[in-house]
C-alpha cells in the first residue's frame, strides 16, 4: 500500500505540468473559444463564459477518436461508431466543458493569478517543445499548429487557464488534513481481507426466440432508438498552398538581390551565458545581496557555470550553467544586449538590471561571420523567394475563391474560374466523418443556417496556414425513422440478448435465495451449473487475481453474521452473472504505526482534498448561471 501511496503523492506542480500537457495534446482548437459568440453558435453559457458549438464538436470528435483507440488497443479492430450513443456522449462532453468553465470562474473569484514568467518556464521545460534537450521555437510552433492552435498567444491562454484550475485545486488539496481516527479507520478498511468463493452463471441464447409481434411492439415503443441521424452530402473546393509552387518562377536577378541582402545582414555571432536574480518576488536589497554573493564567488575564481547552477533563478538555463547559446541583436532586453555587446570574450559584466531582475552576463564565445558563396545558398534563396511568391498567389486565390463563392449559386463557377475540382463527401452527420469532414470547422460551417437551410455556399474556411476550403450542402437528409425491415435482425438480436440476460438474472436470484434458505448447498449449485467454485482466501482490495468489478461488489457486501456465510449475485459486463459466497471478513487492529506514517497521512489528506475540491466544483456549479442551447 505504501508503494501505491508513493505513486499517488506527487508534488502539485508535477500534477499541473502533466495535466496541462495531457489536456493540450488531447484536445484541439481551444483558441476558438472566443471566436463565436452569437447564440446560434453557442452550445452553453456559464455566467459570462461561452462554450461554442465548434468547441463542443471538437471535444466530441476527440472523444470518438480516443474511444476507438482504446478499443483497438484491447484487440478489437471491428469498432463500429454507430454503437456509441451520440446524445449521451455529447451530453457528457458538454458537462465536462461546463465543469471546466465553472472552475475557471471560481479561480477568477478567488483572485488567482498566473505570471507570464510561470508560463514561460512551463513552455521552456516541456519536452515536446525541445530539440536536443533545448527549447526550440520552430518545434514549438510546429507542435501547437498540429494541435489546431493558430498562435502562441492562444496556447498561452490555454496554459494560463489550466494553471488557474490547478491553483484552485491545490488550494484545497494542499491544506486538507485527516484526523487520527479517520486515518485509523481508513487503514483498517485498506488492510481488510475477505474469504469468498465465486461461481459463474453464463447467459445463454440457446432456445431463445422472439415473435414478429414482440419485434414490432418494441420498435414502435422505442422509435427514438432507431432514428437515422441528420446527415448531409457535401461538395467542396479546396485551395492548397502547395498547388501553386509549380505556377511561379524565380529569376537569377531576384536570387542575386536576396543574396546581397542576406550577406549584408550577417553580423558577429556572440555566445553568452547569464546568471539571473529575480526582483519581482524578493526585496531589492536581498536581490542586491545575492548578486553580490555571486560576483564574489566569481572573483574568487569559481566557474561561472557552477555559480549559475547554484544561484540563478532562470530555471530554463541554470541547469546548463546559464548557457543562452548564440545571441543576436533585438532578441533580448536593450540593457542586457548593451552590456553583452560591450564585453570581451570570457569577460563577465557588472550587475545589469532588466525587467526580469539583476543579471551577470558572460561572453562565452565570439565568432566572425563566414560569408557563404552564392552557389551554396542558391537553393535556399530560390525556395525563400518562391515561398513569398506562392504566399501572394495563395492569398490572391483565397480572396478570389471567397468572393466567387459568395456571388455564385453553387460551386461550378468558382471551380471553373480557379481550375479546381469539386469533391463530394458523405453522407455525414454533425459529428463528422473522415478526411475533410473530420474537421470540426468544416462541419460547423456545413450545418450553419445559410448553408444548410438557404443552400448557399459557405464562407472561406481556413483549415490551417496552407489550406482553405469552401463547402456547400448538395443533399440534406433529415432525421428519419429507419424502416423496421432494414433493422429487423438488429432488433431481434437486442430482444434475444435482453431475454437471455433477464433469464440469467432470474436464475441467479433463485439460486441465491435457495442458498440463503438452506434448500441448496454450494455443491448442489455447482452441480446444477456444471461448474466449479473458485475459492479465494485472505483477498485484499488491491488483489489482481479477481476482476475489479467483482471485487468492488464483494467488498461492498455486509460482513457475514453469526459465522454464517453471506450470499449475493452480481452482473458481468456480457450479461452473465457471478454468484458469491462470502465466508469471512478479517480486519487488522494493530495499525497505529502505519496510520501515523507521514506518507500515509499525506495520502489520506490528499484523498480528503480531492473530496473537498469535488464539493467546491459542485457548489460552483449550483451557484452558476448555466444556459444550454
Amino acid at each position: 500500500m505504501l508503494q501505491r501511496m508513493r505513486d499517488n503523492s506527487q508534488s502539485w506542480i508535477a500534477k499541473v505540468i502533466v495535466g496541462v500537457i495531457v489536456l493540450v495534446f488531447a484536445l484541439t482548437g481551444w483558441e476558438s473559444i472566443s471566436r463565436f459568440t452569437s447564440s446560434e453558435n453557442k452550445a452553453a453559457e456559464v455566467n459570462d463564459r461561452v462554450i461554442t458549438r465548434i468547441e463542443l464538436d471538437q471535444a466530441v470528435a476527440q472523444q470518438h477518436r480516443q474511444l476507438q483507440q482504446q478499443i483497438q488497443q484491447m484487440g478489437n479492430d471491428m469498432f463500429d461508431p454507430s454503437m456509441i450513443d451520440e446524445d449521451l456522449l455529447r451530453e457528457s462532453v458538454l458537462d465536462d466543458l461546463i465543469d471546466r468553465a465553472v472552475l475557471l470562474d471560481g479561480a477568477d473569484q478567488a483572485n488567482f493569478h498566473i505570471s507570464e514568467r510561470m508560463i514561460d518556464q512551463l513552455i521552456l521545460t516541456t519536452p515536446d517543445f525541445q530539440v536536443e534537450d533545448q527549447f526550440n521555437a520552430d518545434r514549438f510552433d510546429q507542435v501547437i499548429r498540429s494541435m489546431g492552435i493558430s498562435s502562441r498567444l492562444a496556447f498561452r491562454d490555454l496554459v494560463r487557464e489550466e494553471l488557474k484550475i490547478s491553483q484552485l485545486r491545490n488550494a484545497l488539496e494542499a491544506t486538507a488534513f485527516a484526523t487520527p481516527s479517520e486515518r485509523m479507520q481508513l487503514a483498517r478498511l485498506e488492510q481488510q481481507s475477505r474469504d469468498f468463493a465465486v461461481i459463474e452463471l453464463p447467459y445463454s441464447r440457446e432456445g431463445m426466440s422472439v415473435t414478429d409481434e414482440e419485434v414490432s411492439e418494441y420498435y414502435a415503443a422505442n422509435e427514438q432508438q432507431f432514428m437515422a441521424p441528420e446527415q448531409v452530402v457535401l461538395e467542396s473546393l479546396t485551395l492548397s498552398r502547395s498547388d501553386f509552387f509549380d505556377q511561379v518562377t524565380v529569376s537569377d536577378a531576384d536570387v542575386e538581390d536576396l543574396y546581397q541582402r542576406e550577406i549584408g545582414n550577417l553580423g558577429e555571432q556572440r555566445r553568452a551565458a547569464h546568471l539571473l536574480i529575480e526582483t519581482d518576488s524578493v526585496d531589492d536589497e536581498d536581490a542586491q545581496a545575492r548578486i553580490a554573493q555571486a560576483r564574489d564567488r566569481l572573483d574568487a575564481g569559481e566557474d561561472f557555470a557552477a555559480v549559475a547552477r547554484d544561484l540563478s533563478d532562470d530555471l530554463g538555463s541554470a541547469n546548463d550553467g546559464g548557457n543562452l547559446g548564440v545571441v543576436v541583436r533585438g532578441s533580448f532586453d536593450p540593457a542586457f544586449e548593451e552590456a553583452l555587446f560591450a564585453l570581451e570574450e570570457g569577460e563577465v559584466s557588472e550587475p545589469v538590471r532588466t525587467s526580469f531582475g539583476l543579471h551577470l552576463i558572460k561572453l562565452t564565445g565570439l565568432q566572425a561571420p563566414e560569408v557563404p558563396s552564392l552557389e551554396s545558398m542558391r537553393e535556399s534563396l530560390e525556395e525563400e523567394i518562391k515561398a513569398g511568391l506562392v504566399e501572394r498567389r495563395f492569398v490572391e486565390a483565397s480572396r478570389e475563391l471567397s468572393n466567387l463563392a459568395y456571388e455564385s449559386a453553387d460551386l461550378q463557377e468558382p471551380a471553373r474560374a480557379l481550375d479546381l475540382e469539386i469533391e463530394t463527401h458523405g453522407p455525414v452527420s454533425r459529428e463528422g466523418g473522415e478526411g475533410l469532414t473530420a474537421n470540426p470547422r468544416v462541419m460547423q460551417a456545413a450545418f450553419e443556417e445559410e448553408v444548410l437551410q438557404d443552400e448557399l455556399n459557405s464562407s472561406l474556411i481556413e483549415l490551417d496556414d496552407d489550406t482553405a476550403v469552401v463547402v456547400r450542402v448538395k443533399e440534406h437528409q433529415r432525421p428519419s425513422l429507419r424502416p423496421l425491415d432494414d433493422i429487423r435482425d438488429e432488433v431481434e438480436d437486442l430482444l434475444i440478448y435482453r431475454k437471455a440476460t433477464e433469464q440469467a438474472h432470474e436464475r441467479a436470484e433463485a439460486l441465491v435465495a435457495q442458498l440463503r434458505s438452506g434448500e441448496l448447498d454450494a455443491d448442489a449449485v455447482a452441480a446444477q451449473l456444471d461448474a466449479e467454485w473458485a475459492r479465494h482466501e485472505a483477498t485484499r482490495r488491491t488483489s489482481n487475481s479477481v476482476p475489479s468489478a467483482l471485487l468492488r461488489n464483494i467488498f461492498a457486501m455486509p460482513a457475514p453474521a453469526a459465522e454464517q456465510p453471506a450470499y449475493a449475485q452480481f452482473a458481468q459486463t456480457d450479461g452473465s452473472r457471478w454468484i458469491v459466497v462470502l465466508n469471512g471478513v478479517a480486519t487488522p487492529q494493530n495499525l497505529a504505526e502505519e496510520a501515523n506514517d507521514p506518507e500515509y497521512r499525506n495520502f489520506v489528506a490528499g484523498q480528503t482534498g480531492e473530496q473537498d475540491f469535488a464539493a467546491l466544483r459542485q457548489k460552483l456549479k449550483e451557484d452558476a448561471d448555466i444556459t444550454r442551447y
